[in-house]
């Protein structure tokens, strides 16, 4: 005889409605794990860089790149108080990025602080130590949110140019490629 297993009873203490639980349909087959896009939320391989961004929470976590590349297990978070030993994108950097930083990248990887361009007052950049904090040089946005405006890039975007301008053509194309305006900002900008 089968045994009926009320919804109530499969939520262990601290799950939410939708979870793991949900993940499942009839008879043991799996939802897919499709993104908004159709792409996996969870990627093939582990991205070749480390990456690395200060997440201040300030944007809409629905429309937030570097929360993406987080989920996508592309990016990890840093406290604020940590310290990042390779490139810091920054606007308190003095040097711009360069082909030069190329080394850097590989052996020490790439940061980014994840903030709104409309709260960057409250954003406490001096507590953010590292060695390489790096400028970018003008580009234009092509996500959504600032598309066609010069240098209010996302977090994306932000790493991508930095990978490009090191030589690391390969591993931007494939950071940009989950969002499906990824591509307009390497045309937007080449």
């Amino acid at each position: 005889p089968a045994t009926t297993v009320h919804r109530r009873d499969t939520m262990g203490k601290g799950r939410k409605p939708g979870g793991p639980a949900s993940a499942y349909t009839k008879k043991g087959q799996t939802k897919s794990n499709k993104g908004p896009h159709g792409s996996d939320d969870v990627p093939a391989s582990p991205f070749p860089m480390k990456l690395a961004m200060w997440d201040f929470g300030q944007c809409d976590s629905k429309r937030c790149t570097g929360r993406k590349l987080a989920r996508l297990g592309y990016i990890k978070e840093l406290g604020v108080s940590q310290r990042f030993r390779g490139i810091i994108l920054s606007p308190l950097g003095t040097q711009a990025i360069s082909p030069e930083d190329r080394d850097v990248v590989a052996s020490l990887g790439i940061c980014v602080v994840d903030c709104s361009w409309a709260k960057l007052d409250a954003v406490p950049f001096a507590k953010m130590k590292g060695n390489y904090e790096r400028l970018l040089p003008f580009l234009v946005a092509a996500n959504p949110v600032n598309y066609g405006r010069p240098l209010k890039l996302s977090c994306v975007e932000a790493v991508a140019a930095c990978l490009f301008i090191t030589g690391y053509v390969e591993e931007a194309h494939r950071l940009l490629e989950p969002f499906k305006w990824g591509h307009a900002f390497y045309e937007v900008n080449k």
